[in-house]
């Protein structure tokens, strides 16, 4: 964005009744923005996060979603909570106390977060003196890897929640810290958690610090940069009010609208905040313009008249590239592309009627020269599009090799959504899976489930001796550590072998009937209109595993292979929350293409209609696509994956650049009309657009810079890729356009469109 051309003459005095009617209509604006305050400040204060468990971020009509869902039906969720802590062994005292202390805790709560509380000393027993009468070794074969350490004295309490306690992760966690520290003395330093619900109160917790940590600091960065930039204290101020209400409006937006911020909408504040500033110095320097042609009484309303149309141009390409992410499947990522998209909308018309309001009721009296734009040539600018024309044909020769390159890189992409990898290795988070993991064992987990038809003519023991071999088979299969079902604690089943043999088997079924409203109760068996269902808990790695798919897949085919003789009558099914994550992940790529080809296809005609030529507008789109090209192709020969924060920039960056890139071929296309040459008119381009390129991308980036050390990496990663592309794309713009258009290529953009060249000046 740049600063106008001369206009027609103005007047420069006015009359009172219209000075009248623009300080009117000035309070009016200052009037509204003072009533909607209170609204806004509420939302920023009251604001709270809320990670929602993963499996609620697919759509609810997926298959996947829908299997789990009647999972968590039947058998009441699959969360749990780990606890142990160094030192935590089957002698530990303070194991049974924290156990005791955990069941009161709920006991008499109307609404309880946990239904059971088993240690490993507890299960040790029961498997040795209940119903299975286990010798101490097959005892902890039974809960090896689960409630016992590979050590055989490591132990923990395991926590199974209700489906309450699966939707407060606040609540049962603070509650687990805060007994063990009555209890026991256990700080929370002192434990080791881990589940589902863990994971996400610490996803919480991290999107709090870095509301905290990032909002006062952007500010404070991108104030000191405008401020160096501007050299105006009133109108560094004016674009800080803008961008702080902007920015207020999107957690406004999100606050009024949701559950609360997660740790991937933390990024649209700050998001706001710099595109704001960055579109208000561009207001800025219209404004010291219009205070030489109108004077200061009418320069507010003057800029914003000539700065409507850029600033339009910017707020819809951004937000159309904004707005293209919500094809994606993944709720966090859609939600990201409405909020951003809509806040950007709504940012464009507040940023117009703060300045025009402010500017003329408080003007700077004291016109000083545009900087944004210099007059002069620049001998560094000069020199460098000098260098650009000479070589164009070998820059662009480079640049569609790198870009071919990048593009192959692209074919090698990988995703990935692993909760665990998006902390910092000194985390909390991490330091307790890697311990738990240690010396207890992995914590990833899937369901399986066999269902066995109301018409189904098989006996109870024959569906128990099924049940058994299906868990020896999984645990045979690689990537599975350990397996729980309703057998776990109940005693081997005996072989049908003679009529001692049988007789045993009748016992055993006729007291396995007996406990079935105890199975039932603990979730491992579910009866209902479509059958009898039976629950098996499978263990596999959590960390640098085989990804759920893999393992699912060989789990099929050899347990679904017990079931070969019964196909009709028994359907052996897969869910769980972790399982669904691995479903996440893919849906990330496939959203990741979807949304940059979405914006490329509403992108490329607007720049086609702007450019009125179809060839001309398809051309232009090079430059744009470039950046995102070669950054993710990179990170495809890089191996490295795609998570969600990288995923959110590829669209963003898109709509962000091709509004510099309408600049450029704009001041390019009215060269030519006033019959420069194609390099006369390339240099008038630079000259006009670099700055003002330059320093919006600064500005960008100084206010994503405190986003980078966030503890959430999704959220560091998307100001990472964004301080990356940028760069790149100002690199495209600056370096890659023009080559492109000094170029036999350039031709298609040499025919002048039919506008009045006057008011092509004025539309910039």
């Amino acid at each position: 964005m740049n600063e106008p051309l001369p206009h027609e003459e103005a007047e420069n005095s006015m009359s009172i009744g219209q000075q009248l009617r623009l300080r009117t209509l000035s309070w009016i604006v200052v009037a509204a923005l003072v009533l909607v305050s209170p609204v806004l400040l509420y939302a920023l204060l009251f604001l709270h996060s809320n990670t929602t468990d993963m499996h609620q971020w697919l759509p609810e009509g997926r298959v996947e979603v829908q299997r789990y869902e009647q999972f968590i039906h039947q058998f009441g969720g699959d969360e749990i909570v780990l606890v142990s802590w160094p030192g935590c062994t089957m002698r530990d005292p303070r194991l049974a106390a924290l156990a005791t202390a955990l069941r009161e805790a709920t006991a008499n709560d109307p609404d309880p977060i946990w239904h059971r509380v088993l240690t490993g000393p507890e299960a040790m027993r029961e498997l040795i003196q209940g119903p299975a009468k286990l010798r101490p070794g097959q005892a902890a074969g039974r809960i090896d890897r689960l409630l016992l350490g590979p050590d055989r004295q490591t132990t923990a309490a395991l926590i199974t929640l209700t489906p309450s306690g699966g939707t407060q992760p606040h609540r049962v966690i603070d509650t687990i810290t805060r007994t063990a520290q009555q209890a026991c003395g256990l700080s929370r330093d002192q434990l080791r958690l881990a589940g589902g619900v863990y994971k996400a109160s610490m996803i919480d917790l991290a999107t709090d610090r870095s509301i905290k940590r990032c909002i006062l600091p952007s500010a404070l960065l991108t104030l000191i940069v405008v401020g160096g930039l501007l050299r105006s204290l009133r109108l560094t101020l004016v674009v800080l009010v803008a961008a702080v209400f902007c920015a207020l409006i999107g957690i406004a937006m999100i606050y009024y609208t949701s559950n609360g911020i997660n740790a991937i909408l933390v990024a649209v504040p700050t998001l706001l905040y710099v595109l704001t500033v960055s579109g208000a110095i561009h207001l800025a320097n219209y404004y010291r313009d219009a205070q030489r042609e109108v004077g200061a009484a009418q320069a507010g309303f003057r800029a914003v008249q000539v700065g409507w149309t850029p600033c339009a141009l910017a707020s819809i390409s951004t937000a159309i590239g904004m707005a293209s992410l919500v094809v994606s499947d993944l709720s966090p990522i859609r939600n990201f592309g409405i909020y951003s998209a809509l806040a950007v909308v709504v940012g464009f018309f507040v940023l117009l009627a703060v300045f025009a309001a402010v500017l003329t009721l408080s003007p700077c009296v004291k016109s000083e020269k545009p900087i944004a734009v210099p007059t002069e040539v620049d001998p560094w600018l000069d020199f460098v599009v000098g260098k650009v024309l000479k070589y164009h044909n070998l820059l662009l020769s480079l640049g569609v090799i790198g870009l071919a390159v990048a593009g192959w890189g692209l074919m090698r992409t990988t995703t990935t959504v692993d909760l665990l990898k998006n902390f910092r290795p000194h985390s909390e988070l991490v330091r307790n899976y890697l311990w738990i993991n240690e010396h207890l064992g992995p914590q990833g987990s899937l369901e399986m489930v066999v269902r066995y038809d109301p018409d189904s003519t098989q006996r109870p023991i024959d569906r128990l001796t099924q049940i058994r071999d299906a868990e020896r088979e999984a645990r045979s299969v690689d990537g599975v550590v350990t397996t729980l079902s309703a057998l776990t604690f109940a005693p081997s089943i005996p072989k049908p072998s003679g009529i001692r043999g049988i007789a045993a088997q009748v016992t055993f079924e006729s007291r396995f009937n007996a406990a079935r409203p105890e199975i039932i109760s603990q979730g491992w068996l579910a009866e209902s209109d479509v059958g009898e269902s039976w629950r098996i808990h499978v263990r596999v790695p959590d960390m640098d595993g085989r990804p759920y798919k893999a393992v699912i897949g060989d789990l099929r085919e050899r347990v679904g292979a017990i079931f070969a003789d019964d196909v009709d009558t028994v359907h052996l099914e897969f869910t769980g929350g972790l399982p669904l994550i691995d479903e996440a992940q893919g849906e990330l790529l496939d959203d990741l293409t979807d949304s940059i080809l979405l914006a490329f296809a509403i992108l490329a005609p607007v720049m086609m209609l702007m450019l009125r030529s179809f060839w001309a507008g398809l051309v232009a789109m090079l430059p744009n696509v470039a950046p995102v090209v070669t950054v993710f192709g990179v990170l495809g020969w890089m191996q490295v994956p795609i998570g969600l924060g990288t995923m959110l920039t590829a669209s963003v960056a898109l709509g962000i650049a091709v509004d510099d890139t309408l600049h450029f071929l704009t001041w390019y296309r009215r060269a030519l009309v006033q019959g420069h040459s194609r390099q006369d008119a390339i240099r008038t381009a630079f000259h006009r657009c670099s700055i003002a390129m330059l320093q919006t991308t600064l500005i960008c980036c100084t206010g994503l810079l405190v986003l980078v050390p966030a503890e959430f990496i999704p959220t560091s990663m998307f100001a990472v890729m964004m301080i990356v592309l940028l760069p790149t794309a100002l690199v495209g713009d600056l370096i890659l356009l023009p080559a492109l258009l000094a170029s036999p290529i350039g031709r298609a953009f040499h025919r002048p469109p039919a506008v009045d060249p006057s008011r092509t000046a004025e539309s910039l």
